[in-house]
């Protein structure tokens, strides 16, 4: 190889390595959020050229040295790479957990529930925890509406209409029982109320889902109470059902441009 073919590949690896130093520091910027989307094409560009410049490999001893020290700087680069975006779309990258831990600091939940979080399995369990005490917050710190008191009090006296209903009958079983010479009937229980949507388990999972991906996606939780997302799935639902002559309908939880949403698929 002549001394212009030399220099000419000095020049190519030099501006190879430039390449390296620049995906790394976009790399960086992309898990910090400051850039928006992975630098894929420029890495695949830099693949590229590393491997051919392996399939033509120089004669130079330098410069032979040069490339495998570019090529053990780049795979070392990648594997801390692809071991971060997996964590991310896991969602146990810890950047993405101390922004949980922060949101969680304001919402007054102990940040302990993402103690040793550090697989996909582990993070929805922890998920799953942090689910149950909004509930509980929500459940506690709810006030009762002149509404929910009148609502409260309608329930409380058809209780007591149907107490006394059946102790009419429970009396009326014991008259006929005594005027027949036989034991009476037990009154028969009162039916058991038929439970709220929130019961269904299916949109409790889809509220967690959906609780899960805005935090991992930072978006903001206020106002996403369990009884305002069953409100507006019990009232979509049907529209899907209506419009599509569908059964069922499933719930997903869809993240697009980095925001949560919801999609109704018939069944």
């Amino acid at each position: 190889m002549s001394f212009e073919d030399n220099k000419a590949l000095t020049a190519r690896l030099n501006l190879l390595d430039s390449s390296i130093d620049k995906l790394r520091v976009v790399y960086e910027q992309f898990f910090l959020g400051l850039e928006r989307f992975e630098p894929v094409q420029l890495r695949k560009n830099i693949q590229l050229e590393l491997r051919l410049l392996k399939e033509n490999p120089p004669n130079n001893t330098a410069l032979k040295f040069l490339l495998a020290r570019m090529e053990t700087k780049y795979r070392t680069y990648e594997q801390y790479w692809n071991r971060v975006l997996r964590e991310i779309e896991d969602g146990v990258y810890e950047r993405q957990l101390q922004r949980m831990r922060r949101r969680l600091r304001d919402e007054g939940i102990p940040e302990s529930v993402l103690d040793n979080v550090r697989t996909k399995g582990e993070l929805e369990v922890a998920m799953a925890k942090i689910a149950e005490l909004r509930n509980q917050q929500t459940e506690g710190d709810r006030p009762a509406t002149p509404a929910a008191v009148a609502e409260n009090g309608r329930n409380a006296a058809e209780n007591g209409r149907n107490a006394a209903e059946n102790g009419r009958n429970a009396a009326e079983n014991g008259r006929n029982a005594a005027e027949n010479g036989r034991p009476a009937a037990p009154a028969a229980a009162a039916p058991a109320p038929a439970p709220g949507a929130s019961a269904d388990p299916a949109l409790r999972r889809a509220y967690e889902n959906f609780v899960r991906a805005r935090l991992s996606t930072g978006e903001s939780l206020e106002g996403i109470t369990p009884d305002r997302f069953f409100a507006t799935l019990s009232s979509q639902i049907p529209k899907v059902k209506q419009a599509h002559g569908c059964a069922e309908v499933e719930i997903q939880v869809v993240v697009k441009d980095n925001k949560a949403t919801l999609r109704f698929l018939p069944r």
